[in-house]
């Protein structure tokens, strides 16, 4: 039985104030002009408002409205700073920085930032958006990993965990387990036919939902469970769902499905769209998920995660792997064979290689969900 340990291996409208009779505020939100806004609904400070002031005739108030200056935005001076500079955000580490600086410029082309561009660059708003951008990603999910594996759904919860609780290859269902704070010397002992993994969700972005199948290792099985299970909720939803997953071979890959269908495949071996398009997608899509390691087990498990606070719940959930789909051996061996298949099909394109993959990997999954077995 081999033993991992989670010891690292290093890779690289306005808003229209007005008093009422009653002295509440009241906020209408518009459109900006001119692409400053981040959303279609951002709201913005407008130059005047009304009040009603009292004009008197001796001890008597004759009401009257008057207009009165506010501040707007735009004179506020936003403060705005470079890519590099927003990068550094992210914190020391090379590798946080690089794919901030390589995500942010997307996510301003795509109007979820505040941008603008300048003789020394490309800059971007430093406001809320952006600190909420800081906030999301899976770069600290997958930093120094060998391999891993996890599924994502947009659906609370508490809905996920019903539909689990009910599907075929899943063996052990507990609601409401305590993450442990990630220590040093932990090990892991993989299991074949069963896979220890387990739901979350994060206080960041409650309203997605991530399976946590793999931490250190990778088996191609995991790709197929985390693809079939990403298919049958975003059907059983009518949501968006993705599998990702990376084994040490093929890079960074990602499955999206919607309503039950494919909806794109992302490889970070592309050419258009790359690694960058694989960070980019949990950015564009709010969702995030903190360094995690799971220990022990097979069967009695336990979630380990650097800021435990960041996690608002967490599932255990057993996975039994379809007999179909199981290993016959070491996950070196899976890729020998991936290689030779490739060879034998005349592919030498590695774009084309990635996708030949991702197809085939759907093919299983939809086999597996078709079988009842999963």
């Amino acid at each position: 039985m081999t033993l991992l340990t989670c010891a690292s291996i290093k890779v690289n409208a306005p808003i229209n104030w007005r008093h009422d009779d009653d002295d509440d505020l009241e906020m209408d939100s518009q459109t900006l002009e001119d692409g400053d806004g981040r959303f279609s609904a951002e709201p913005v400070a407008k130059s005047s408002t009304k009040l009603k002031i009292c004009d008197y005739a001796g001890d008597a108030c004759v009401p009257r409205e008057t207009s009165i200056p506010m501040p707007s935005r735009n004179s506020m001076e936003l403060k705005y700073l470079s890519i590099e500079e927003a990068a550094r955000k992210a914190g020391e580490e090379e590798f946080f920085q690089n794919v901030k600086a390589a995500v942010i410029p997307r996510l301003i082309e795509k109007g979820l930032l505040r941008g603008k561009k300048e003789e020394k660059g490309e800059l971007v708003a430093d406001d809320d958006a952006l600190a909420r951008v800081m906030r999301l990603g899976v770069e600290s999910f997958v930093y120094n990993r060998q391999a891993y594996s996890f599924m994502v759904v947009r659906a609370p919860i508490q809905q996920v965990a019903q539909k689990l609780k009910s599907r075929p290859g899943v063996a052990k269902y507990e609601e409401s387990v305590t993450p442990a704070k990630m220590e040093k010397g932990v090990e892991a002992q993989p299991d074949e036919k069963i896979r220890d993994a387990f739901l979350v969700q994060t206080r960041d972005t409650p309203e997605w939902s991530v399976l946590i199948q793999t931490v250190h290792w990778f088996q191609a099985c995991d790709s197929v469970m985390g693809t079939a299970l990403a298919c049958a909720l975003s059907k059983e939803f009518q949501t968006l769902a993705a599998a990702a997953w990376d084994d040490d071979f093929s890079g960074s890959s990602l499955i999206v499905c919607e309503n039950g269908n494919q909806k794109e495949g992302i490889s970070g071996e592309d050419e258009e769209g790359g690694w960058e398009g694989f960070y980019e997608f949990f950015y564009e899509h709010g969702i995030s998920l903190p360094e995690s390691f799971i220990g022990a087990g097979p069967g009695n498990a336990t979630l380990y995660v650097s800021d435990p606070a960041k996690v608002q719940r967490a599932d255990h959930v057993v996975l039994k792997v379809p007999r179909p789909i199981e290993s016959k051996g070491p996950h070196v061996f899976e890729k020998l064979g991936m290689m030779a298949e490739a060879v034998a099909g005349e592919i030498e394109d590695e774009e084309e290689f990635m996708e030949h993959m991702r197809g085939g990997v759907w093919r299983e999954a939809q086999a597996i969900l078709a079988s009842g077995e999963f």
